[in-house]
């Protein structure tokens, strides 16, 4: 119903996820369906880094390879939508994330998240530059001497 709401009210919509909760394939298809019923305009994706001292803590990582699987399907299924990668990226695919843009991300969201640090933003400038991605920016928090 909030959805709902808001598409009516004229506001862009944002469903973000977390992979990796124990949660089934069948599961994650559903939430699929269920993104496209709602529409969203953004769907940052996210991965779950277990934190110690949470209910959690304990949960293994989304396999890297998996994760990509997973993010391929979620640019087949939202083929309209900014799909952004968030929290956990970082953990999950390591190495792999350049892999992760180029299997449907379009979008990241740079430096540290709400209950974790993410990586350096030079770091995804770079990944950036070499997938030769264009960069724009929502806010002041990257600094052109940083982007040149």
């Amino acid at each position: 119903d909030t959805c709902r709401l808001i598409s009516e009210h004229g506001m862009e919509l944002c469903c973000g996820v977390l992979l990796g909760m124990g949660e089934s394939d069948g599961q994650r298809i559903e939430l699929l369906g269920q993104l496209r019923e709602a529409g969203p305009a953004e769907v940052p994706l996210n991965f779950l880094d277990p934190r110690p001292g949470t209910p959690l803590a304990g949960r293994p990582l989304v396999a890297a390879r998996e994760a990509i699987r997973w993010i391929a399907l979620f640019r087949l299924a939202l083929p309209d939508v900014i799909l952004r990668y968030a929290g956990g990226r970082e953990v999950t695919l390591g190495d792999l994330q350049e892999m992760g843009m180029t299997s449907g991300v379009n979008a990241l969201i740079v430096g540290n998240y709400l209950t974790t640090l993410g990586r350096a933003p030079q770091e995804d400038l770079v990944m950036l530059d070499n997938l030769r991605m264009p960069v724009g920016t929502l806010s002041k928090v990257i600094c052109p001497a940083v982007v040149s």
